[in-house]
Parts: structure tokens; sequence; C-alpha cells
């Protein structure tokens, strides 16, 4: 019965226990609850605080990029304005620089050409005097050229002389190619039926014609021999000076031959239409050497002589040999 009792009284105490912890967690539980509201209603205040912060401090930093928006729109505006007004000023200055510059070239320029001009003038007169006097002292270092002494070489020139005979006529010719190649004048074997070549031994050859020069006193003439012929060489016409010596040497009637001297009085005179630059000479030239050569002391083809041109007394011409060589070595080839 007691530890019945006891039992009893274990359970109600147990539930008076159980109740007073229930209404104490309640009172608790309340207490907190009122606390989280309280905290939470005071955080939510401090939450519409700072939103209104926020915007107020987001509504100034607006107004205040507007105002510097505005403040660098005006500033920019100022400094175009300037620099445009700026670069207005500095064009001006420099177009009128360059209209002074320009004016002043322009000057200059017309100075400078009529200096340039006078310049040229002045010197083409000392070009022109320069070649006067260069010609001249070409000329008179050719004058006084010394007489040369022609008797050591006329023995071999004249075995390369020959005489032209025709059925019309003759004249003179200086073999030019061993090979029996002799050059002449045009006029002297024009027309002709036959032609004889007569050397200085009087050895006397058929001669065949190989061409003439269409706008030159000149022919080209063959003969041949098993020993071949004694032939004389064309001298440079760089090498030819007026007052040079020479000789003209003919053999009219193929049994004596004559040989007369002079001087070169000039050089590249046209006397025709042909072109041709003559050499003139003092040597007479007749109709017994016109066809033969002029020789200088070097035993060179200075010139083939012409009797056609010319024929005035003191006065005689000669095709130089630049040309006669070219129509000599095209006859050759052909």
């Amino acid at each position: 019965m007691r530890t019945d009792l006891r039992f009893t009284d274990l359970m109600l105490f147990g539930f008076v226990f159980l109740i007073i912890l229930i209404g104490t967690n309640y009172v608790t539980y309340n207490s907190l609850k009122t606390d989280y509201k309280s905290q939470i209603s005071s955080l939510g205040g401090k939450l519409d605080n700072l939103d209104s912060e926020l915007n107020d401090t987001e509504s100034k930093l607006l107004n205040k990029i507007d105002e510097e928006r505005e403040f660098s729109t005006n500033q920019r505006k100022a400094i175009e304005e300037k620099t445009n007004k700026n670069f207005k000023t500095l064009q001006d200055n420099l177009n009128s620089e360059t209209s002074k510059l320009k004016l002043d070239l322009n000057s200059v320029r017309g100075a400078t050409e009529a200096t340039q001009e006078g310049l040229e003038s002045v010197s083409g007169q000392v070009s022109n005097l320069n070649k006067k006097n260069s010609e001249l002292e070409t000329q008179i270092s050719s004058i006084q050229v010394s007489s040369a002494d022609f008797s050591s070489i006329v023995d071999e020139v004249i075995r390369s002389v020959v005489s032209i005979r025709t059925n019309k006529g003759q004249g003179s010719g200086v073999i030019f190619n061993s090979q029996g190649y002799i050059m002449t004048n045009k006029h002297v074997i024009e027309g002709v039926s036959s032609i004889q070549a007569i050397d200085y031994n009087g050895n006397s050859y058929s001669a065949t014609l190989i061409g003439v020069a269409s706008n030159a006193d000149l022919a080209v003439l063959k003969i041949s021999s098993s020993s071949g012929f004694s032939a004389l060489s064309f001298a440079s016409s760089s090498d030819i000076k007026v007052g040079e010596r020479v000789i003209a040497v003919g053999n009219p009637l193929g049994l004596s031959f004559t040989v007369t001297e002079g001087i070169i009085s000039a050089l590249n005179r046209n006397i025709d239409s042909s072109g041709v630059g003559y050499i003139q000479t003092d040597v007479a030239i007749n109709p017994g050497n016109s066809g033969g050569p002029l020789i200088n002391n070097k035993k060179q083809i200075v010139g083939i002589n012409t009797y056609k041109v010319g024929n005035s007394e003191g006065i005689g011409f000669s095709i130089p040999s630049s040309f006669a060589s070219a129509i000599a070595s095209q006859a050759v080839s052909s």
C-alpha cells in the first residue's frame, strides 16, 4: 500500500514537473518569439533606413554624374571652339605666309632663270671658244708636221699601183688585197667592154668588175695570179690631219709611174650631192693618177684620187679612206 502511494506520488510529481517544464519552455518560447519579432522589426527598420540612404546616395550620385556630364560637355564645347578658333588663326597665318613665300619664290625663280640663261649663254660661248681653240691648235699642230721624205717608200708603194686601160680610156688603181682586189674610179670603167690592169713590171691582167659605189666615184676590180699581189692597207680616218704631207701615185701608161707630193689642205669637203666628205689636197690630180691612191708616209692609203671632182689648178680631191675602206670590205665579202 505504501509502495503504491509512493509510485502515485512519483507519478504526480513527474506530471507536475512536466507541466512546469512545459510551461517554462512555453514562456521561454514566447519570450524568444517576442525577441525575434522585435529583432526582425528592428532589422526591417534598419533595412528601410539603409534602402532610403541608398536611394538618397544614388540620387545624389546621379545628380553628380549629370552635373559632371554637363560640365564635361560645356568644357568640350569650349575647348573645341577655342581649338577651332586657334586653328583658323593658324591657317590664316599659314596662308598669308605661304602667299608671301610664293611671291618670294617666283621672284627668286625669275632671277634664277635669268641667271641660268645668262650662265648657259656664257657657257655656250666658252664652249664654242674652247672648240674653236682646240680646232685651231689641231690645225696648227698638223700644219707644223715636218716634211716627210717619201723616197724610201716609193719603190714599195708602186708595186701596189696599177694602170687601168679600157677600150675607152685609162686611169690608175691600187691593189688593197693580196688576192688581186683593185680600187679605182667608177668613171674610169663606166660603159667599157674590156678592162686591163697593168702592174709596175708591165704585166697585163684581165680585170673583172666586182662592183661600184652607188653614191661615190669608186669601183672594185679583181685580177688573178698564182703568186698573189703586193697590197696596201687603208689609213684610219682619225689619223689623217690637215697639213700632213702626202703623195699621189699614178701609172697612166703602164710603163712609168708618176709621183706628186703635197699636203692635205682640208677635210670633210662637201663639193657635190654624194654626201661624201672629200679630202682636199694641193697635189695635182690629173687623168693619169685619177683612181690611184693618196699615200701617207706610213705607206697607207689616205684616199682615192678622183679627177672627175674639182679639176681646178692647185686643188685636188680624194675620197677618204674610211669611205673607200667600207666599199672595199663590202666588195670582198660579196
